[in-house]
């Protein structure tokens, strides 16, 4: 199977940043996590099924930041300049 990612990663960290490129590499950082919590498994189960059913990519994104925003983990916004970089 191909690696699956979405458009733009997820940057997590403030003393060492990590870069989430897809569901796979969230599912994962989420196995990484305590457990729990309603978007943890939001998150799991978009991911999944993304990678097992082809459901939408942006969703499973979705649900892997809002599970990281849920576990107090700092998410890294990128700036237009860096958004642009191919």
């Amino acid at each position: 199977m191909d690696a699956i990612f979405w458009d733009h990663p997820v940057r997590i960290g403030t003393h060492g940043e990590r870069c989430i490129n897809g569901p796979e590499e969230a599912l994962q950082y989420l196995s990484e996590l305590p457990q729990g919590g309603w978007f943890y498994e939001r998150a799991r189960n978009r991911c999944y099924g993304a990678l097992e059913r082809g459901e939408a990519l942006d969703l499973s994104r979705k649900a892997f930041i809002g599970a990281a925003i849920e576990g107090s983990l700092p998410i890294l916004e990128d700036g237009p300049e860096r958004l642009n970089q191919s």
